[in-house]
């Protein structure tokens, strides 16, 4: 277990009182139609310098409210440079968040390997890692990775889209395997598991295995419909700690969501992102009684 990284992440939790964590999914509107960089910004800028400066904006907008910002690999690594995806990282460092690739590693160790350099060279503090390849050959390498760097490692293990429960939540060895997954991933030293706010019941499930200190981090907050107050009261450790809220979309595009003009995307980012973790530290305060231990 990467002591180094929780001790900073709670640091930084305590410090912004926030739960939230923020992904960054900069997504062009030649992809999809809703949920998309506004239209003028690559109008006037074209694509790269388009996506390049929406991210940074999207960061400095919502830094102050996350301790946490998780940026999907394939939504930037295709679209830009190696040294504008080391900038991005930068400037979450610089606004005091930890910045996590979400690039759910999942290959033999010579591929993990040579990903893991280029990763450490963008910065970034923490990657999701797939445990599909296994242990010896596969994952052993980026757990290696992540005790001599002091990085951290979160570990997919139950899912927030319901297909996930065709392989995650099927039996082997007369136990789903997302709770097999849970266990051998806490004995590795995985900093944190990836369970959805959709999963519920695997949520407490999940927490029980791991224990009190490591990280549960729960996507699917906003579109995906995921129930924040049952996600924490399930999720958390009895501290009241211990589970990051994932949401993307919902802060990201903000301006759709609120129904404000595009050219205000940041602000609405920011109130966005201010609004959600208001409304988890709420559900804190009801679940806990009022008052933190």
């Amino acid at each position: 277990m990467g002591e180094e990284f929780l001790r900073r992440y709670y640091e930084l939790s305590s410090e912004k009182e926030s739960f939230l964590c923020v992904g960054l999914d900069p997504v062009p509107p030649s992809v999809r139609d809703r949920f998309v960089i506004p239209r003028h910004l690559i109008e006037e800028h074209g694509l790269r310098e388009g996506v390049r400066r929406f991210s940074l904006e999207i960061v400095e907008a919502v830094a102050p409210y996350t301790p946490m910002i998780k940026v999907n690999a394939w939504y930037v690594l295709p679209l830009l440079p190696f040294e504008e995806v080391g900038e991005i990282v930068d400037a979450v460092k610089e606004a005091g968040c930890l910045a996590l690739l979400d690039a759910k590693i999942t290959d033999i160790g010579s591929t993990n390997a040579v990903s893991l350099h280029w990763i450490e060279e963008m910065g970034f503090d923490a990657v999701t890692l797939s445990p599909f390849p296994g242990y010896q050959g596969g994952t052993d390498v980026v757990y290696r990775w992540a005790e001599d760097t002091g990085k951290g490692v979160f570990v997919l293990c139950r899912m927030s889209n319901p297909g996930a429960r065709d392989y995650q939540s099927r039996k082997v060895e007369e136990e789903p395997l997302y709770r097999l997954i849970a266990r051998d991933a806490a004995m590795h030293g995985a900093d944190g598991f990836v369970v959805g706010c959709t999963a519920e019941e695997e949520l407490g499930e999940v927490r029980e295995i791991i224990g009190e200190e490591r990280l549960i981090l729960a996507p699917g907050l906003g579109p995906q419909g995921g129930n924040p107050e049952t996600a924490f009261r399930l999720g958390a450790n009895r501290r009241g700690e211990g589970l990051i809220v994932s949401a993307s979309r919902s802060i990201d595009y903000a301006y759709t969501v609120l129904g404000w003009p595009e050219e205000r995307y940041a602000e609405a980012a920011a109130e966005q992102a201010r609004r959600q973790r208001d409304r988890l530290n709420k559900i804190r305060r009801l679940v806990m009684g009022g008052e933190r231990s």
